[in-house]
C-alpha cells in the first residue's frame, strides 16, 4: 500500500516578519559599508551614483528577506524527501544558483527601473551576464547563512520540545513517587491506630474501644473526603493529627499528654496530606508509648515572614534514638515527599539532646488557602 503524498507549507519565519525585514536591513547597511570601505565603492562618481551603489546592495538585502521563508521551507522539504546527504547537498547547490541567477536579475531590472543607466541595447544577455561578477557570489554565501540558521533554528526548538516533554515526564514521575510515598505513609497509619483499638479490646477495655473505633471511622471519614488532594490546610491537617492522638489516648491515658501550640494566621497555609500525622505517630510509637512515665507531645506552628514552621517535640529518650537511626516509615516518607516537593527551599532537622527530648523541625514556603480557616486553640 502506497504512503500518501506529504505536503509542505512554506513555514513562518521562525522571527517575525519585522524582525525579519530589519535583521535584513541592517545586513545591507553592511553590505553598504563593505563596498566603500573595502571594495573602494566608485569615487568618482556623483551623488546618483553614490545612492545608484547603496541602494544596489540594500536591495540585494531586501531581496533575500523575502526570500528567507522559501529557503527555510526548502531546507525542510529536502531534509523530509531525501535523506541523502550528498542528494541534499546537490539539490541545495542547484537552488542556491538559481536564486543567485534570478535575485541578480531582479536586482539589476529593478535599478534600471529605478535609474535608468542601462540603454536599450545593454538589455541583451551578454550584458546582464558580465554584471554577475565575482562580487555577486556573496548571494551563495547567503543562502548558505540561510541553509545553516534554518538548522540551528530547528535544532533549538526540537531541543525545546524535548525540554518541555523531559519536564513533563520528570513531574508526571515526580508525581507518582509522591503517590506511591503517600500510599506507604497511609496503610501504615491505619495499621497503627488499628493496633491501638486492639489492645484496647485486649485489655478489655471495651468503652474505650467503642470510642476508639468511632473516632477512627470519623478520621477515615475525613480522609475520603480529602482523597487525592496533594494539599490541604493546615487545620484540617491538624484535624487528622489529634484524631490520632485522641484515639492513642483512649490507651495510653495519663502517659500521653499533648500540647498544640498552632499561631492563628497560619491556620489557613496549605500543606501537603498527611505530612503532621507520620511524625506524631513516629513520637507515639517509638517514643511515649515505649515508656511507662507520662510523655508530653507539643506541636507548634508558626508563621515566619514568607515561610511556615513546623515543630514536633517529643520529651521521650526512645524516640530520639529511633529518630536517630531512621526507624519507622513515617519520617523518611515525609521528608521524601517534602524534598520532591519543595527542593532546596525545604528545611527539615530532626534534634535531640541528652535529656531525652527530641525535636522534629519543618520549614518551607508558606502559602496560603482560600478559604478563611477556624480558629483552633487546643
Amino acid at each position: 500500500m502506497r504512503a500518501a503524498p506529504r505536503f509542505f507549507t512554506p513555514p513562518a519565519p521562525p522571527l517575525p516578519w519585522r524582525t525579519v525585514w530589519g535583521i535584513w536591513t541592517v545586513v545591507g547597511v553592511l553590505l553598504v559599508i563593505q563596498t566603500y570601505l573595502i571594495v573602494g565603492g566608485n569615487p568618482g562618481a556623483s551623488l546618483r551614483g553614490h545612492l545608484y551603489t547603496s541602494f544596489a546592495q540594500m536591495l540585494r538585502a531586501w531581496i533575500w528577506a523575502a526570500l528567507t521563508p522559501v529557503v527555510f521551507w526548502l531546507r525542510r522539504y529536502l531534509a523530509a524527501q531525501h535523506p541523502q546527504v550528498a542528494v541534499r547537498f546537490a539539490l541545495h547547490l542547484l537552488a542556491a544558483l538559481t536564486f543567485f541567477a534570478v535575485g541578480n536579475l531582479i536586482r539589476l531590472w529593478t535599478l534600471y527601473l529605478v535609474f535608468g543607466y542601462f540603454r536599450p541595447e545593454d538589455k541583451s544577455p551578454s550584458f546582464v551576464l558580465a554584471q554577475l561578477d565575482a562580487r555577486s557570489l556573496i548571494d551563495l554565501y547567503l543562502y548558505a547563512l540561510l541553509v545553516a540558521v534554518g538548522y540551528i533554528s530547528d535544532l533549538m526548538a526540537q531541543r525545546r520540545d524535548d525540554e518541555r516533554r523531559e519536564e513533563g515526564l520528570r513531574a508526571q514521575l515526580a508525581q507518582a513517587e509522591l503517590a506511591a510515598l503517600r500510599q506507604q505513609i497511609q496503610p501504615h497509619f491505619l495499621f497503627n491506630a488499628h493496633n491501638a483499638v486492639a489492645a484496647l479490646i485486649r485489655e478489655r477495655e471495651n468503652d474505650k474501644a467503642i470510642d476508639a473505633i468511632t473516632q477512627l471511622s470519623a478520621l477515615l471519614r475525613q480522609l475520603m473526603e480529602h482523597a487525592g488532594k496533594p494539599e490541604i490546610e493546615l487545620w484540617r491537617e491538624l484535624d487528622y493529627a489529634q484524631a490520632y492522638l485522641a484515639i492513642e489516648k483512649l490507651r495510653l491515658e495519663e502517659r500521653l499528654v499533648t500540647h498544640f501550640l498552632i499561631d492563628d494566621d497560619c491556620l489557613d497555609a496549605r500543606v501537603p496530606t498527611l505530612i503532621l500525622q507520620p511524625i506524631v505517630e513516629n513520637a507515639v510509637r517509638h517514643g511515649i508509648a515505649q515508656r511507662r512515665n507520662p510523655g508530653t507531645l507539643t506541636v507548634t506552628a508558626r508563621r515566619d515572614g514568607d515561610r511556615l514552621a513546623i515543630e514536633v517535640v517529643n520529651d521521650a529518650s526512645e524516640f530520639a534514638e529511633s529518630t536517630a537511626r531512621g526507624r519507622g516509615v513515617g519520617l523518611g516518607s515525609t521528608r521524601a515527599r517534602l524534598e520532591r516537593i519543595f527542593g532546596r527551599s525545604l528545611r527539615f532537622a530532626i534534634a535531640f539532646n541528652q535529656d531525652g527530648v527530641s525535636r522534629v523541625r519543618i520549614e518551607f514556603p508558606f502559602r496560603a488557602a482560600s478559604a478563611a480557616a477556624p480558629s483552633l486553640h487546643a
